[in-house]
This record gives C-alpha cells, sequence and structure tokens, in this order.
C-alpha cells in the first residue's frame, strides 16, 4: 500500500497527499477502491481520541463505496458488451486533433475493441477511437445499400465515355454493362437512393448506345438485337436465294451449253 501523508486539524483531515499523487491519474479522476480505503484508514489513524468516530460509520462508508463500485463495475461491463457488439457495424465517430483541436467525422466499419484500464477503443478504418466519440450506428440495410452502391459506382466508372463508345469496342464492354443493368434492376428504391442521378441518366443512355450497334443488355440472352439478328438472317436467306438462283441458272446454262455451242459462254458468266 502507498505511503499516506495527512494533516489534521481538531481530529479531522483537510489535507491528504500519497506517493501516487505525481503519477499520471485516470482521465475520470474517480476514487477507486483502494484510494478510499486510504483515506478510510487515515481517517481512522488521525480521529480525535477523546471524539472516536463511531464505527457504524465506517462500516456504512464502506459499504456505500462498495455498492458504488459495484454500479461503477456493472457500467464499464455494459459499455464493453456495447462496444463489441458495434463490431462489424457501420458507425460514424467524431475525431478531434490533439494539435489544432478541429472536429471531424469518421465513417467505417468497427473491426475490434481494444480495452485498456477503464478506456475502451474501436478500432475503424485502422485507427482507434474511444467508444464515447461514437456519434451515430448505422443498422445492417444502410451499411449493405452504401457498399453495394460504392461497388456498383467503381464498375461504372471503369466504363469509357458515351462519345468514345463505338461499334469495335462494345462488343468489349457489352459485359460489363449487362453486370450494371442487372444488379441496377434488382436494386431495391431504397438501395437506388445511395446512387448519384447522373449515374443512373447516365446508365440509360449507355443501354440506347449500344443498342444502336445492336447489342441488348436488357434481355436474359444478351447480345446481338432482334434486329441484327434478323438483318442477319435476312441477309443470309437472301444469299442462300440468289445462291440457289444462281445454282439454277447455272444449271440450265450449263445445260444449254451443253445442246448448243454458242451458249457456253453465257452460262459461265452466269456463275
Amino acid at each position: 500500500m502507498s505511503n499516506v501523508n495527512a494533516v489534521v486539524n481538531d481530529g479531522k483531515i483537510t489535507n491528504l497527499t500519497n506517493d501516487t499523487e505525481t503519477k499520471k491519474k485516470d482521465s475520470s479522476s474517480s476514487v477507486d477502491k483502494e484510494q478510499f480505503l486510504q483515506l478510510l484508514v487515515a481517517q481512522m489513524k488521525y480521529q480525535d481520541p477523546l471524539e472516536p468516530t463511531d464505527n457504524t460509520q465506517y462500516v456504512s462508508q464502506l459499504a456505500t463505496f462498495s455498492e458504488l463500485e459495484q454500479m461503477q463495475n456493472v457500467a464499464r461491463s455494459s459499455d464493453m458488451q456495447r462496444a463489441t457488439s458495434m463490431v462489424g457495424s457501420l458507425v460514424t465517430v467524431t475525431a478531434t486533433n490533439e494539435v489544432t483541436g478541429a472536429t471531424t467525422e469518421v465513417t467505417g466499419k468497427v473491426d475490434f475493441v481494444s480495452k485498456s484500464g477503464n478506456s475502451i477503443k474501436l478500432s475503424i478504418n485502422d485507427a482507434l477511437y474511444d467508444l464515447d466519440d461514437v456519434k451515430q450506428i448505422w443498422d445492417n440495410s444502410y451499411a449493405d445499400a452504401r457498399a453495394l452502391a460504392e461497388e456498383w459506382t467503381d464498375s461504372f466508372n471503369t466504363m469509357p465515355t458515351l462519345d468514345n463508345i463505338t461499334a469495335k469496342n462494345a462488343d468489349i464492354y457489352k459485359g460489363t454493362l449487362k453486370t450494371l443493368y442487372d444488379t441496377y434492376q434488382d436494386m431495391s428504391i431504397y438501395q437506388k437512393t445511395f446512387l448519384s442521378s447522373e449515374s443512373q441518366s447516365l446508365l440509360g443512355q449507355y443501354v440506347e448506345k449500344f443498342l444502336e450497334y445492336g447489342i441488348d443488355v436488357t434481355k436474359s440472352d444478351f447480345g446481338q438485337s432482334s434486329s441484327g439478328n434478323s438483318s442477319s438472317s435476312n441477309s443470309g436467306s437472301s444469299e442462300n436465294s440468289s445462291s440457289d438462283s444462281g445454282s439454277t441458272n447455272a444449271g440450265s446454262s450449263v445445260g444449254t451449253a451443253n445442246g448448243t455451242g454458242s451458249d457456253t459462254g453465257t452460262g459461265v458468266a452466269a456463275v
């Protein structure tokens, strides 16, 4: 136990110091159990022997302090439970610059909780913050919506500008645009509020731009649009028809050529 020095006037303590005064005090500056016992011993030691304090008063003081200590322990335990419940959650804390005194708000996910004495720290974005600095705790739906919006936006920013979309590179970026479109369609109204109105408008313009090149990302089996497939099909049919017709004509010409030598040149020209 630390040495206690007391100044007693008329059997009452007017000053009390100990050899731990020069040490760094806890930020709460509260009296712990050891300090209380030191005070109690000093009070008993330096009491007026002619008018000693009733023993029941000491018992009452000790009981009161024990009750207070239990309440503090419960409060600290409650704080620790509250802190650990935040692990994995998105929170906003008020950070104070120790040099300038300026305050800023930091939002991030709580990675873990650190406890040192009566101090409880939260690890957010690789930095430690006091539990008392927590300003707001976001629910899981907010955290999920925000994370989804950030991921969607990062992917959207990899797309070239509309002016740089060409028939040649549209086929390269169609997979990315398809994923962006499908993800956007699956988002709830609440989740879409985390996207900028500009990016939502641009998404529609990208869809229209790709459609101009025969790529319809709004379909489950996207690729060439129906009009593009139809054109290809019609083109193929025309070629087949022309080919069949040519073959028939060629056959007729050849048959004619076999009949008369003067028609041979005409038959070869037709092929």
